[in-house]
């Protein structure tokens, strides 16, 4: 065993961690609503996932002991939000049922059913501890503003990793010592379990850190720092698909001017697939491979793993499949019946079939739907609101990309489902500030509906939330 392993697997549990973590929890229920979701975001920032506590064979993360003392908090003290389930919502219950129900089925045994059940538990689990805690629009930019602080000595680790080659997160347990290094260049991973993640963060990060720029006073100096240590952990974290996705959030928040025409921009882009479809002799999602030529990486692998997936379609469609080894050339060291499946929207059909993985897409495409929605509501509001609407989906945008290239599965995913619930968020706040007589009950396209209270009834309960 390398000196990394060692160094992994002997402080778990760490201690003093574990201490840290359960002040924190006693925090998320002693401090003022507008601040308990302030030691999540502390713990999912520099707390490995690794970390983790075992009480009767279940496993219990940081971030999932924190999402404990969440739910504690919002059922002993009547200062959460009171949520009335809109389209997203729905469609976050509907995915977190379906993947328990398939990989129980696929499975056939208790521990996949109490596996699965853990895992909706994290990500459904934060996702609704952020409803239940995120107000409107401030509150939102309230933990935008304590992200863009713990962005700064995360980024100072990554420059320091990047140096030395050597992980200062290791003494925590839970990530190696000494970095990746590929091609001669280190590649930092911090507190997160690997350097794509990582990056990953960073570049989700940055259009909502940006936003921040046209708020006042300080948050300005915030919205720049947080900028920078955005830069620095995806340039720090080596990684082509990282480099990417913060391309595609630069790339949304510039669309911001044609936010009136995304109907056209959506058939542009659907027009270019087709284009490329025929000006190409591989399937379209072969372009994949030629960026990574650019760009560095392994597109080829994603792209082939997409063809793979289609291939044997048969094999997963119904409740997903136990066995993907024969997929790919290579596959995983911890796992010879398994393939590297990086792509986050395969992964749900693996694991749970075809359904699984189109509510997992409909989450996606909602939120999208969503953030369209809401800007249209806020349109005669101030700027600094509607940009930062702007921005959410402009970083959801660089999440549904990346998830072509990379599948999750550390605390990166406490900050995507925080995303998709301040989106769901964004839309109460605009809903509740629409003028009298404008309708009390908003349908969407797609069919989710979404009841909302009356301008009164908002006021009143800003009075007693916050």
């Amino acid at each position: 065993m390398t000196t990394p392993e060692v160094i992994y697997n002997a402080l778990n549990p760490n201690p003093p961690v574990v201490m840290a973590v359960l002040l924190m929890g006693i925090a998320t229920i002693l401090l003022p609503r507008k601040y308990v979701l302030f030691p999540l975001f502390i713990v999912a920032a520099y707390v490995t996932l690794g970390q983790y506590v075992t009480i009767a064979t279940a496993n219990f993360t940081m971030v999932r002991i924190i999402i404990i003392f969440g739910l504690l908090r919002a059922l002993v003290r009547g200062d959460r939000v009171p949520v009335v389930l809109n389209g997203l919502d729905k469609a976050m219950l509907a995915w977190a049922v379906s993947s328990i129900i398939t990989y129980t089925i696929l499975w056939q045994s208790g521990h996949a059913f109490v596996n699965r059940v853990g895992m909706c538990f994290d990500t459904a689990g934060v996702y609704f501890v952020c409803r239940l805690f995120c107000f409107d629009l401030r509150d939102i930019n309230r933990i935008l503003r304590l992200c863009a602080v713990l962005l700064i000595p995360l980024a100072i680790a990554m420059v320091f990793e990047f140096r030395t080659g050597k992980n200062p997160f290791s003494f925590l347990g839970g990530v190696p010592l000494v970095s990746e290094v590929r091609d001669g260049r280190v590649r930092c991973q911090g507190s997160f379990e690997h350097p794509i993640l990582m990056g990953t963060f960073g570049a989700t990060m940055l259009p909502l850190i940006v936003s921040l720029w046209w708020k006042n006073g300080k948050t300005k100096i915030l919205a720049v720092l947080g900028t920078l240590s955005c830069i620095t952990i995806v340039a720090c974290a080596g990684s082509s698909g990282a480099l990417m996705a913060t391309v595609y959030g630069i790339v949304g928040l510039c669309a911001w001017p044609l936010r009136s025409r995304m109907r056209i921009v959506q058939w542009i882009m659907v027009l270019a697939v087709v284009i490329l479809q025929f000006n190409m002799k591989a399937p379209f999602w072969y372009v994949l491979a030629r960026l990574s030529s650019l760009t560095g990486g392994t597109g080829w692998h994603r792209a082939y793993l997409i063809d793979q997936a289609i291939k044997y379609f048969g094999e997963w469609w119904l409740v997903g499949t136990r066995v993907t080894a024969h997929w790919m050339p290579t596959g995983l060291l911890i796992d010879p019946t398994k393939s590297d499946i990086t792509n986050q929207y395969l992964v749900q059909g693996v694991n749970g079939g075809l359904i699984t993985m189109l509510l997992f897409i409909a989450i996606v495409v909602i939120g999208f739907a969503t953030v369209g929605k809401t800007v249209r509501i806020l349109e005669r509001e101030e700027f600094s609101n509607k940009i930062v609407v702007w921005a959410m989906g402009s970083a959801l945008f660089a999440h549904a990309i990346s998830f072509i290239s990379v599948s999750y599965f550390d605390q990166i995913q406490v900050f995507w489902y925080f995303l998709m619930a301040a989106i769901a968020v964004s839309l109460n706040h605009a809903t509740a500030r629409e003028p009298e007589g404008e309708g009390l009950v908003q349908r969407s396209r797609i069919g989710a509906a979404f009841t909302r209270p009356s301008g009164s009834v908002h006021a009143d309960l800003v009075r007693r939330t916050v």
